[in-house]
């Protein structure tokens, strides 16, 4: 038996065969926004930049990342825990202790002299990391990699010498345990998000700021005080996480991509956040700052804020129990080596 083929349908199926292959050449990558409050010139700018490149460079044209900076989608750290969650926005990097009111264990990098140097902060989120996994993932996201905020100081009207210095301070905290242990250090703290910090201070609502000197410098904050005390509060963590679904939908390239990079990513942060740590310094002083080293301070001020923070710990650890137990013994561990 023969067949005779009709022309036009061999033309046809010709036509449509090459129209498919196009279209699979030419299909668009598939395109994500990376939503940060803070902006490019910060830690988490700098790693989001780096670290989207890095995966754009290995996955080719499978996706396409786009920061967006300084709240441009609208959302704070606060909201990222949800707006990743349901898909508003595909991927943020994040303060981790903004999300203290869903999961206590988040507040673990902030507590008050607990990490005060880069590598007592790497090995708390090497600790950390397998619990703060779990929660997202339950969740409905995917945790990345982690960016280290420098060891927090105070921005204020006069340095912070001693412990009426403390006491009444009108001081910008950015979570809970910032606000805990200063309250009960004799301060009148408010915690306030990044983007509301200006008016603040312009208004005279705070009169002093805890947080890095990198993050003054990228308020201008000689605008507005005259003096940075050094007192290596605590570091904390900024997080990189992905919505699940969106992540699932990925080609195996891209997918790969997000996920390989994790620790060349948290090399690469941590790096940027040791040449950042006094690097601020020289810009500040040109801006008439005095800047108070830590061993310009009196052992009585880090006495008061210890006594403070021990309070606080103690709550965190009564809040966690075994788990938050288990990731301190395991950082403790990890530092006696």
């Amino acid at each position: 038996m023969s067949f005779k083929w009709n022309k036009s349908i061999v033309s046809s199926v010709v036509a449509l065969s090459v129209a498919c292959a196009s279209g699979a050449a030419m299909a668009e990558p598939v395109k994500w926004d990376f939503s940060d409050e803070y902006d490019l010139s910060g830690f988490t700018g700098q790693a989001a930049s780096h670290c989207i490149a890095e995966v754009e460079k290995r996955a080719g044209d499978d996706i396409d990342i786009t920061y967006q900076g300084s709240g441009a989608l609208g959302f704070n750290s606060s909201d990222h825990f949800d707006a990743v969650q349901d898909g508003s926005v595909q991927a943020a990097v994040t303060l981790l202790t903004q999300l203290s009111g869903i999961e206590p264990i988040f507040n673990l990098s902030s507590l008050p002299f607990l990490a005060n140097s880069p590598e007592q902060a790497y090995l708390l989120w090497q600790a950390a990391r397998p619990e703060y996994e779990k929660v997202f993932e339950e969740n409905g996201m995917k945790l990345l990699w982690a960016v280290p905020n420098a060891p927090s100081g105070i921005h204020a009207t006069q340095p912070i010498t001693s412990v009426d210095a403390v006491k009444g301070l009108r001081i910008r905290t950015y979570d809970v345990n910032g606000t805990e242990t200063l309250k009960r250090a004799g301060a009148a703290p408010l915690q306030i998000a990044w983007s509301d910090l200006v008016p603040q201070l312009s208004t005279g609502g705070v009169n002093a700021v805890l947080t890095s000197a990198d993050g003054g410098k990228q308020l201008s904050i000689w605008d507005y005080v005259s003096d940075f005390t050094e007192v290596n509060y605590a570091m904390g963590i900024f997080v990189a996480h992905v919505n699940a679904d969106a992540f699932d939908r990925l080609t195996p390239a891209a997918q790969a991509a997000l996920t390989d990079t994790i620790d060349d990513c948290d090399a690469f942060n941590w790096e940027v956040m040791q040449k950042a740590m006094t690097s601020p310094y020289e810009t500040m002083r040109e801006n008439g700052m005095t800047i108070t080293t830590d061993d310009e301070v009196p052992q009585e001020v880090f006495d008061l804020l210890s006594t403070a923070a021990g309070e606080v710990r103690d709550e965190w650890l009564e809040k966690t129990g075994e788990r938050g137990a288990a990731v301190l013994e395991a950082f403790e561990k990890a530092r006696a080596q």
